[in-house]
């Protein structure tokens, strides 16, 4: 049983007595005078941008220059490659960026369209500053930082052809830009390198009236990473289990509900501080470990041999900051298949009309697997 067969968090099991303890508790939360928990708006399908997996081709005859054209670019773009072959730093600077913005411990957000104006227009520089951090760069002379030995600004939007420029300053050479774009829906994120020319700079946008990048521009781009996987934001996946775990009138309700329902999703640390709202929200993990177990569902981290076990039953392998749930069944003598021992027997994934069994305890022997 995993998440991505359902669509409504209500509806995941036969009891039902679990689904309506929930829908209570979310008509509790939703009828108190004096809530305690943040109640975030629901996210806004229409505002969202379109789902992409990369860049989109080139739509003129602009491309990008050559080492010899501008050597400098390639220069910036060999530094990121070296300090980052294969985009993993750049994606968790992207991810904790994003994270950071929506603030999810305190707000109980998880979409850029819960965001505010204001808040959205500080993504950009948030995404710099954890950039700076994960690819240990100085700060730049004109600019927040430099790479390469260059001063390079940066550009981010959450839309294919959104990214804006500041004005040219005459007779001053201009400098490379990052690019960046990332889409939550695909978990894709995509970086590249740009120095504005004369076509670069389309009409005025919305934002202090800074031009957009023109087509032309966007074509130019020397893309470092085109399409790399981005952490993803289980939340953002799964919008209505999301909004119905942050409506619960507890912290621990709303963990228990988000593993409950996500079976077989991998969910980050930073979704169960966005359902928790607590400081403590890791106690809330060890207390829905135990909690669920009579629901015959395990709770897998990123502890030796967890890990392990998750990939023998054939789920997703958690990692630091992530856990996998899902129930299990004890495997009958001479059963085949996909399975794991457990705390002295052997155990797969339970299905559909598998009986419910007490879960069985999980061994911690060592350190959390990078």
């Amino acid at each position: 049983m995993t998440a991505n067969a359902f669509d409504d968090p209500f509806t995941l099991f036969s009891d039902p007595q679990w689904a309506t303890e929930e829908q209570e508790s979310t008509k509790e939360a939703a009828g108190s005078r004096r809530p305690q928990r943040a109640r975030p708006s629901s996210p806004d399908p229409g505002k969202r941008p379109e789902p992409a997996l990369k860049a989109r081709p080139r739509r003129t005859a602009a491309v990008p220059p050559s080492s010899v054209q501008d050597p400098e670019i390639h220069q910036i773009k060999d530094s990121i490659q070296t300090a980052d072959p294969a985009g993993g730093r750049c994606g968790r600077a992207i991810r904790n960026a994003l994270d950071q913005a929506y603030d999810g411990r305190r707000t109980g957000r998880w979409d850029l369209t819960q965001l505010t104006k204001a808040e959205s227009a500080h993504v950009g520089p948030l995404i710099e500053i954890w950039l700076q951090r994960v690819l240990n760069l100085d700060d730049g002379i004109t600019t927040s930082l430099e790479i390469a030995g260059s001063d390079v600004a940066c550009t981010w939007s959450e839309k294919l052809d959104g990214w804006t420029l500041d004005r040219p300053v005459p007779e001053q050479r201009e400098v490379p830009y990052l690019v960046i774009w990332a889409n939550e829906e695909t978990s894709r994120f995509s970086l590249g390198i740009l120095r504005p020319g004369p076509d670069s700079r389309g009409v005025a946008s919305m934002d202090r009236g800074r031009p957009r990048l023109s087509q032309v521009g966007i074509d130019q781009i020397l893309w470092v990473f085109n399409g790399c996987p981005l952490p993803a934001n289980v939340l953002a996946k799964h919008p209505k289990t999301a909004m119905a775990a942050v409506s619960q009138s507890s912290g621990q309700k709303a963990v228990n509900m988000l593993f409950r329902h996500l079976q077989g999703e991998l969910v980050q640390h930073s979704a169960v501080e966005t359902v928790a709202q607590q400081i403590d929200s890791s106690k809330r993990v060890r207390e829905a470990r135990e909690q669920l177990r009579n629901e015959g569902i395990v709770i897998l981290g990123p502890y030796h041999p967890q890990p392990a076990i998750a990939a023998a039953l054939g789920l997703p392998s958690p990692r630091v900051g992530t856990f996998v749930s899902h129930r299990l069944a004890p495997m009958e003598a001479g059963e085949f298949g996909a399975g794991a021992e457990i705390d002295g027997g052997r155990w797969r994934l339970a299905v559909p009309g598998d009986p419910v069994t007490k879960a069985p305890t999980l061994p911690v022997l060592g350190k959390e697997s990078a």
